[in-house]
């Protein structure tokens, strides 16, 4: 089903971020992203690139992303929250200028996410040899 120009998945992945964002700048502080709490992350829009520099607008469900991500800093791991069962190992956890920084690769794929710890907006990419995907959203405190 559509909805005007995007598809419900979308319209409801777009409501979803909309409800963390406003619950977060109300319950949440900015040490809570700072790698002190697990957290519960959303992809809201995402940008699929090609190796020709191609790009267009996607869906985290069209490029196979969970709706919703836990980040649990303790065990080092990104898992699904939409019960699958699906993770990866964070490789690297940095805090630098205000921003939490995750990376890590898997199946000849390296990916990255920046969330901002003062209002938990989280930005990633995943890359390979075939592009890039750009993804953008919102986490909270679990």
């Amino acid at each position: 089903m559509r909805i005007g120009n995007i598809s419900r998945a979308a319209f409801l992945t777009m409501a979803a971020t909309l409800l963390l964002q406003l619950t977060m700048s109300r319950a949440a502080s900015g040490s809570d992203f700072d790698g002190s709490r697990n957290l519960l992350c959303a992809p809201s829009e995402v940008v699929d690139c090609d190796a020709t520099a191609e790009c267009e607008r996607s869906s985290a469900e069209e490029i196979g992303l969970p709706n919703f991500v836990h980040v649990q800093f303790g065990k080092k791991r990104l898992s699904s929250a939409s019960g699958e069962e699906r993770s990866t190992l964070i490789q690297n956890i940095q805090n630098v200028n205000g921003a939490t920084i995750l990376q890590g690769a898997e199946d000849g794929r390296a990916w990255s996410v920046v969330i901002d710890q003062e209002s938990g907006r989280m930005l990633g990419s995943v890359t390979d040899a075939e592009g890039a995907f750009t993804i953008f959203g919102a986490c909270l405190p679990e």
